[in-house]
Order: structure tokens, then sequence, then C-alpha cells
């Protein structure tokens, strides 16, 4: 009789290496990608834990880029009461300069508004929550983890805390997409939702690949015979006069943590 394959469909398959970008449980940004040559003694090395915490700092500087972006669209125009809006936009000399999409932010309203080309329009959202018209609490400081995994054991990661606007937060595209328009599309007149997701990720690179590349460079690139990994370290420690009392090495951290892992 024949032997009969199983054929394995392409969702029971995945790549051994992934990324993941996390908030407490939740998350926020996976990835499962291959690397060819790829080198074990790298899980150990210094070089590997440099990569993710450079990682980490792309990610984050995106995020604050685009808080940029957002406060330059919100922030200008926030008023305390619909009377107080009403009475700027009287004025056609504050009027100028608007491009139609842009936010407006009214304390207390149940809705924010956007400017529709000739006046203040109602927007479907309320994006200000009163973020804006209160100071920082704990509640706005959210821990990131980023972390590296080879066969779902995690390799390496870094955690930092980051302190970005809500909508910023709860919106996070690693790729840059959401919100993308064609040169097109751009002539249409764009409601506030659409014209400030296009404002966060216009002219920005997509961040996953470069992510999975820098990961795949140093976990390949260095050969193992040549020892070109960084697994050992040495530190000093000093008398109260400044002395050197004595020189020790320390392996990386990450070494151990693997290891318990694959446990």
């Amino acid at each position: 009789m024949a032997e009969i394959k199983k054929s394995i469909e392409a969702k029971d398959y995945k790549e051994r290496f992934e990324f993941r970008l996390t908030v407490g449980d939740n998350i926020i940004c996976q990835r499962y990608f291959k690397i060819n040559n790829f080198n074990p003694t790298s899980l150990r090395s210094f070089e590997l834990a440099d990569t993710i915490r450079k990682c980490a700092k792309k990610i984050h500087s995106d995020l604050v880029d685009k808080t940029q972006v957002y406060l330059s669209i919100l922030a200008p125009r926030m008023f305390t009461s619909e009377d107080e809006m009403n009475e700027y936009f009287s004025n056609p000399a504050h009027c100028n300069g608007l491009n139609v999409g842009e936010g407006i932010v009214v304390s207390g309203s149940t809705f924010d508004y956007f400017w529709d080309g000739e006046k203040p329009s109602p927007s479907k959202t309320k994006f200000d929550d009163g973020e804006f018209f209160r100071p920082l609490t704990k509640e706005d400081e959210v821990e990131y983890k980023f972390a590296f995994y080879v066969d779902d054991k995690e390799a390496c990661s870094t955690v930092w805390t980051g302190v970005y606007p809500k909508y910023i937060r709860n919106s996070i595209d690693l790729s840059n997409k959401r919100g993308r328009f064609d040169d097109v599309d751009k002539n249409y007149t764009m409601s506030f939702e659409q014209y400030l997701m296009f404002k966060l990720v216009d002219g920005r690179k997509d961040l996953v690949w470069g992510l999975i590349k820098d990961i795949c460079y140093v976990c390949s690139l260095q050969n193992e015979d040549r020892n070109e990994y960084t697994i050992e370290s040495e530190y000093y420690t000093r008398s109260k006069d400044g002395e050197v009392e004595a020189v020790k090495s320390y392996k990386n951290y990450l070494s151990k943590r693997f290891r318990d892992n694959k446990k």
C-alpha cells in the first residue's frame, strides 16, 4: 500500500525565531522570521543584548515622534468651552493656515471637532479624555517590553517605561501602514480621524523589517570559530582611594536566562 503523506498547511508552520512587543500580557506586535546561518553562540553575546536595546530605542523614538505630531495637530487648538472655540474662530485671521481635517479639542465636550474648511465640525470620536488639561499620573506611565524568542523561549529582552498620549499607545503600528494614503487619495477631503492617522505615518518607514534585519544580522554574521562574539567582559573594583583592588570577569546574564528557559 502506498504511503499517504499528510500535507502541512501553511497555518500549521511557523518560523522558530520571533520578536514580540508587549504591554503587560497583551501582545502589541509579533512577527516570526527566518535567520539564515544562525549562530547559537549569539544568544549568549553582549552584541545581541545591545541590538535588542537598540531595537527598543527605535520603537520609543517612533512613538515620541508620533506624539509630537499628535500634539502639533491637537494641542495648539484646545478650548475650555464651545463658546470660547466659536469666539476664537469668528476671527478670520485665526482660520488662515488651517488644513481640512485638523482637530480641535474642547474640554468637557462629549466629542471633539475638526476643521471642515469653513468652521469647526463635530467629530464622531472623542480623542481627548482630559489628558491635555491635567497633570501626568502613574497611570500615564506604561511599561513596554521588546523580546526576542527562539523556539518559543525568551532569549533576550529589554523593558522601558513610556509616557505617550492615550491615543498613541492605543494605536501602535510598527509597520506604519495604517492610515497611509496614495498621492491620488490625498486630494479628497479627509475626516479628522483619517487626517490624524495619515499625519502620524506620513513619511515614516516600516519599522518591522528593520528590527528583523538588525536581529538577523547580529545572530548570523559572526563566525563561531573566529570567536567574534563577546561572551565575557571585565570590570574593576576600586577602593575608597580610587585604587584598583581587583579585576573580575562576568558572563552575559542572557546565558543563564536562556538556559533556564530551555528547561
